[in-house]
């Protein structure tokens, strides 16, 4: 489940790809679609309904979870990536490590971003399980528009639990 293979040049792509990489999660060992997403943005509750994936990537020391909200008229998803090794119940942020989060709204191509592009973000791996292959954790941030510029929108009790994938 690789979702972002280069985020300088695949902004664009980031959207549209999670939607062929969860289905495809579905039907490995790792059952994706039992996993689970939520967050606040600018108050307003999002939860996935579209399953929700993991992958560590095991070569760029990488892991990547996704989920997305299927809407009448609208779809977003929820990107998070930040580097191992994995430290429980440690909080760290998009200011002194790796890490992330993006949220992109298909039907307005707005792609914020909390890390790696603008903005900031925290995050805390609150149970990590390698031999169940399972993830679960906290994320909180405030991301930019990174194709205006000119909004943001802030992101607060984000969670996720899900199971993942070594690729």
């Amino acid at each position: 489940m690789r979702l972002i293979v280069n985020r300088f040049t695949a902004l664009v792509a980031i959207p549209a790809t999670i939607f062929l990489v969860i289905p495809s999660c579905s039907k490995s060992k790792n059952n994706s679609s039992n996993g689970s997403m939520t967050a606040s943005i600018n108050g307003t509750a999002w939860k996935a309904n579209y399953g929700v994936g993991g992958s560590l990537i095991v070569a760029a020391n990488t892991f990547e979870v996704a989920g997305a909200e299927i809407a009448s008229g609208d779809t977003t998803e929820f990107s998070v990536n930040f580097y191992t090794p994995i430290q429980v119940d440690m909080a760290f942020s998009s200011d002194t490590a790796f890490l992330d989060i993006q949220y992109s709204d298909l039907r307005t191509g707005a792609l914020y971003d909390g890390g790696s592009l603008a903005g900031h973000s925290v995050m805390v791996i609150t149970s990590y399980n390698t031999s169940n292959s399972q993830i679960a954790g906290s994320f909180s941030g405030v991301l930019y528009n990174v194709n205006t510029g000119t909004d943001s929108v802030t992101v607060t009790g984000g969670t996720f639990n899900t199971s993942f994938s070594l690729q």
